[in-house]
């Protein structure tokens, strides 16, 4: 198995603990929100396939706990990131837009995503239980691009994707910053639109074919995820036949 050493990845979690007037999200409560990124960021942090973190909150939240947490991971390196950005920008643009700009901020102030030459991003109150096998089959494909489009490649998963920092600063932030929830156009829109761009100038991409098991309470509509075990077989399957006609030019 290859290691993160080896394979020069950093995982990217956003974090939003305090919105203010932000559509769309029904799991409001800052204290909710909070102990949703602590336990889940304890798990990232074990996650020995894992060796450098960023953390980023765009609320201006305290976020000593997560400083000190990080304290005690000496093997790893983890950044632990703090701006306000959520109360600057007009509120109609919605929940997406402010995850554009934690991105954005990542780029202008993390040494360690400077010095990764991939990343993975994943919505920092989400885990995903099989991670391992994510995680190998990008490393397996080194994909440019790698990420699951839906809705006719109008629509793009954007919970968890992944890339080079290449297709990350040149491609995603541009499109992403157009977000505008109230007017219909969502970051997974934005999204889907960063990795078309990126495929006609020749980006490699490739579709999942294991669908992340998320594990977390979605913020939209303050729900669980469900991923029993007949959804987790049909996606399987779904996700190695949509694969499969991707590739190949013939079927």
């Amino acid at each position: 198995m290859i290691s993160n050493k080896d394979f020069n990845c950093i995982l990217i979690l956003t974090a939003c603990i305090k919105p203010i007037d932000i559509p769309f999200l029904e799991r409001k409560s800052e204290i909710e929100r909070l102990e949703d990124y602590k336990k889940t960021f304890i798990k990232w942090c074990k996650n020995k396939l894992i060796d450098k973190i960023i953390f980023i909150e765009n609320s201006g939240y305290d976020l000593s706990f997560f400083l000190n947490k990080a304290k005690s991971f000496q093997n790893k390196k983890i950044e632990i990131i703090s701006v306000n950005l959520n109360n600057t920008y007009d509120k109609k643009l919605g929940k997406g837009y402010g995850e554009y700009l934690c991105l954005k901020e990542i780029e202008n102030q993390s040494n360690l995503f400077k010095e990764s030459k991939y990343f993975i991003k994943v919505t920092g109150r989400y885990y995903v239980k099989n991670y391992v096998k994510f995680f190998n089959e990008f490393i397996k494909k080194k994909s440019d691009i790698f990420v699951c489009m839906k809705d006719n490649l109008t629509y793009a998963d954007s919970h968890i994707f992944a890339g080079t920092n290449h297709f990350f600063s040149n491609y995603l932030l541009s499109s992403i910053a157009k977000t505008n929830d109230t007017k219909g156009v969502f970051m997974e829109h934005r999204l889907s639109k960063s990795v078309l761009l990126g495929i006609c100038d020749d980006l490699k991409f490739d579709h999942f074919t294991i669908y992340p098991d998320i594990s977390g309470i979605i913020g939209t509509n303050n729900k669980k995820f469900k991923n029993n075990f007949v959804k987790k077989f049909k996606l399987y399957f779904f996700g190695k036949i949509k694969n499969y006609f991707l590739k190949h030019k013939k079927y």
